[in-house]
């Protein structure tokens, strides 16, 4: 993303996981990144758990699950960034800890905002609770919005 743009683009982080909460995160995103004319990453972090042992069996479920986080992120751009002709939009997966890695690719692309969900209730334990808010909101060095939850 960096090369392609000059460096007066503004820059939206948008983590989400695959709860319903995921819906609110994007739509708030993509009304600021309209109004500011942003540049967004839609990020989606899988803690995957340090067990060796199970190998094979936990790459094919890392595998199915980047796929079906790669699908849902299409589905999202395509639904709310489609008549954004300015803007470039990108689908991100990383793994490991979500503050840390939100916060870190935050930096690495000098975003100017990182929009996050007040917490997440996706199929992955621990994608973006309530926890993982909190952290972006200590951790991260630029501003952090964060969505509730519409319950």
């Amino acid at each position: 993303m960096e090369e392609k743009r000059d460096k007066r683009s503004k820059r939206i982080v948008v983590a989400i996981d695959t709860s319903d909460n995921a819906i609110h995160v994007i739509e708030k995103a993509a009304e600021i990144a309209e109004m500011v004319g942003a540049d967004v990453v839609v990020l989606t972090v899988v803690e995957v758990p340090l067990v060796a042992s199970e190998g094979e069996m936990n790459m094919a479920r890392i595998a199915s699950e980047e796929k079906r986080i790669a699908e849902y992120h299409k589905q999202l751009i395509d639904r709310y960034f489609a008549g954004s002709t300015d803007m470039l939009v990108e689908s991100m997966i990383l793994y490991g800890d979500a503050g840390d890695k939100i916060c870190e690719l935050a930096e690495k692309i000098h975003a100017d905002l990182v929009v996050v969900g007040s917490r997440g209730l996706g199929r992955i334990e621990s994608m973006l609770l309530g926890s993982v808010s909190e952290k972006v909101l200590r951790k991260c060095r630029c501003s952090v919005l964060v969505v509730k939850s519409s319950k």
